[in-house]
């Protein structure tokens, strides 16, 4: 098998990423109590790093534990610095190569309700649930600044400004939105956070080689959701996401990561299973309309479930079903220019590497089984359970109720 584009170096701003493989961002949640990286997390990374992608993305860190989606989830602060320093040096000190992105988020109102403040842009039904101030949203957006500063100074090459998967600025963006004032209702009023808080990271970083791009969620799947073309439609509608990623070039990024869905609400558009093997070829074509909108890096989502060819997918020829197969046409066709893995990384942190040096046997491939997003749905540590006895163990234990 050649793998004759995966392999070759891609200009990301003013960076070079070493090839065209990108380790998409995996929630873990194995931070401290404090949201620091724990012996558990540094062992993570440095397995990632080891593994030989041009991009590793760093999980969904969140800048506050008053609003947080996991119990233990990461999280980038001036009290939280010093332990990310270190994860970026233990990165590097094992594979100087890979470009290593933060991606920052707010959880909104995909918070943990048993641990910490649900907040939410408009009305949910659920009254516990937190309207935000025009001015809380202005103060969440200084706090995107910091936590886009602070990556800077502990190493980080770039950030991810996440606006994917249900979190608050993807709520932000969605034409459900109806919010009054100046966020809420018009695109340009739902646009507005992001261009704002744009401009002061850029500004706050003051350095054009820091990358700072945007992972979203091209369509979601819910009534109202981006995507759609009004508060009540479900219908696809994809004007607005695709003038969103003209927006996002056109405010000086980097690049752009096209994902879809919302893990919580609509999990097989997120990540494409046997139920629905043929939501990755909608990725492929969601990702190809962006591609051919932009000249920044566009980065795709969907791969992981594609494996050996071992899928469910309805072409008869097995050399057409895998995914060296899909990453190499769909690179060829110019459709996208790097290949993100996500549950891959789970199952075999070394996917990269065993893939590029002709290893492809050795691969342990993702068999979309589901058992990591059940550990993250519980509130524990997040691994793979078919090829990693200690999260298998954790799986066992949250099966038997204990």
């Amino acid at each position: 098998m050649t793998l004759d584009i995966l392999a070759v170096p891609i200009e990301i701003g003013k960076k070079i990423a070493s090839n065209r493989i990108v380790y998409q961002p995996m929630e873990c949640n194995d931070g401290d109590a404090e949201g620091k990286p724990t012996e558990l997390t540094l062992k993570r990374y440095r397995a990632l790093a080891e593994g030989g992608a041009g991009i590793i993305n760093v999980e969904s860190l969140t800048f506050t534990y008053e609003s947080r989606a996991r119990k233990n989830q990461l999280k980038i602060s001036e009290e939280t610095a010093t332990a990310f320093e270190r994860l970026v040096r233990e990165m590097k000190e094992v594979n100087p190569n890979p470009l290593i992105i933060f991606q920052i988020n707010h959880s909104g109102r995909v918070s943990g309700s048993a641990f910490s403040k649900v907040v939410s842009l408009y009305p949910t039904g659920d009254s516990s649930t937190h309207i935000l101030t025009d001015q809380e949203i202005e103060q969440i957006g200084e706090n995107f600044v910091k936590a886009a500063v602070l990556s800077k100074q502990v190493g980080a090459d770039g950030i991810d400004f996440k606006h994917c998967h249900g979190y608050l600025c993807g709520e932000m963006l969605r034409p459900a939105n109806t919010r009054s004032g100046p966020y809420g209702g018009r695109f340009e009023n739902r646009t507005k956070f992001f261009r704002e808080t744009t401009e002061k990271i850029k500004k706050a970083v003051g350095d054009d080689r820091f990358l700072i791009g945007v992972r979203y969620s091209f369509y979601e799947g819910i009534p109202g959701g981006f995507g759609t073309s009004g508060p009540e439609e479900v219908v696809e509608d994809l004007f607005e996401p695709l003038r969103f990623a003209r927006m996002i070039q056109e405010m000086g990024m980097d690049f752009i990561n096209v994902s879809a869905g919302i893990p919580a609400l609509t999990p097989e558009i997120v990540r494409p299973t046997k139920n629905y093997p043929e939501g990755v070829y909608r990725h492929f074509g969601w990702t190809k309309m962006v591609k051919k909108l932009v000249s920044i890096p566009v980065i795709g989502s969907g791969y992981s479930y594609l494996r050996d060819g071992k899928n469910d997918l309805k072409e008869p020829d097995p050399s057409k079903k895998s995914i060296f197969y899909w990453a190499e046409k769909n690179l060829r066709s110019d459709s996208v220019d790097l290949i993100g893995i996500g549950r891959q990384t789970l199952a075999d942190p070394q996917f990269a590497q065993k893939a590029l040096s002709g290893n492809v046997d050795q691969i342990h491939f993702c068999t979309a089984c589901g058992g990591c997003s059940v550990l993250l749905r519980s509130q524990v540590e997040v691994g793979c359970t078919v090829y990693n006895e200690y999260y298998k163990e954790v799986l066992r234990r949250i099966r038997k109720g204990s």
